[in-house]
């Protein structure tokens, strides 16, 4: 175990290069922008140019390697940040190896710069898992994904509300419905960190541009909900390229829950997406807010194909704490 220098970027992106081919291949879901190892390669010495990292090695062969370094996100949290793309081992590597590469990685400073330390791992990566659940991380946040086919664009949804798509006057509508949305994300037992720009706004662009799509339900000509998708508006590396929509939200007040209207949403975003060309479409929400949970992963079809994870330290141990 080492401190990681630019002279290992080329094996470490062959390394990570190797392991998505095999998580590719059996899950087609997973884009192919990460397969090249000059992409790879690239992203990890950016990122090493201000971070530090660690390799591991066995009989002078890498078996993995880790890097991760202070970003401010979350709200204006910092945080240290480790990518999906920033870590990989080898397929017969020790399954402890991940544990020890945080390790020795934590100890490279000797004080850590924040208080908040987040790892994002592919779903099928069990063994990082597992190390990272034993080393003191939890899911904050899945990101998850499902395909889309003809069967979407004529999806029967056991529901009496009226889903269209809305007019330009009722803008200002779903606007304050973005704002319960993240009241409810703000709100126990989700407890989200508090983002300072307030979210996004919904304007003229999310009626006229093809790469926006916005819902509204409603019931006795009132709206009740809405869900949007963008195409692009992914972040992970892993799922960006090329742009599929992202669902970028979904709400309902609390009169129109339980009535089959998420639903009939979700099924006329799908059709829409289904129409416009695209094959997936991916999602991303709380681990701690379980209706959301419970409504992606289970009615809605997705899988989960990221984990973002998270640990937080003491602020005694943190320099400038």
């Amino acid at each position: 175990m080492r401190a990681m220098t630019e002279g290992d970027v080329a094996a470490c992106a062959e390394l990570f290069v190797e392991q998505h081919a095999a998580r590719r291949a059996s899950n087609p879901l997973y884009p192919t922008n990460l397969d090249t190892v000059e992409v790879v390669g690239e992203l990890i010495s950016s990122w090493l140019s201000t971070s530090d990292g660690i390799v591991a090695e066995q009989d002078g062969t890498l078996i993995g390697y880790l890097t991760g370094r202070a970003v401010t996100g979350l709200g204006g949290v910092r945080m240290s940040v480790m990518w999906e793309w920033a870590h990989a081992t080898c397929s017969d590597a020790p399954r402890a190896l991940f544990s020890e590469m945080y390790t020795a990685w934590c100890r490279l400073s000797g004080r850590p710069e924040t208080t908040l330390h987040m790892a994002i791992l592919f779903a099928d990566d069990v063994v990082t898992h597992d190390c990272l659940v034993q080393t003191g991380f939890g899911r904050h946040l899945i990101d998850g994904g499902r395909a889309t086919g003809a069967s979407d664009g004529g999806m029967v949804v056991d529901s009496n509300a009226e889903v269209s798509r809305p007019t330009l006057e009722e803008l200002d509508e779903v606007n304050e419905m973005e704002a319960g949305l993240h009241a409810h994300l703000d709100a126990p037992p989700i407890w989200r960190p508090k983002s300072p720009g307030g979210g996004h706004l919904y304007d003229r662009t999310w009626i006229e541009r093809p790469s926006k799509g916005l819902w509204v339900s409603r019931s006795k000509g009132h709206i009740t909900g809405f869900m949007s998708a963008e195409a692009g508006a992914q972040d992970p590396k892993s799922l960006m390229s090329p742009p599929v929509p992202h669902i970028t939200g979904a709400f309902l007040k609390p009169e129109a829950r339980r009535t089959g209207a998420s639903g009939a949403l979700l099924a006329a975003l799908l059709g829409w997406i289904h129409d416009s060309g695209w094959k997936s479409a991916t999602v991303d929400f709380e681990t701690s807010n379980p209706e959301g949970a419970g409504f992606w992963l289970g009615p809605a079809g997705f899988q989960p194909l990221l984990y973002t994870m998270l640990r937080r330290l003491d602020p005694r141990y943190v320099d400038d704490a």
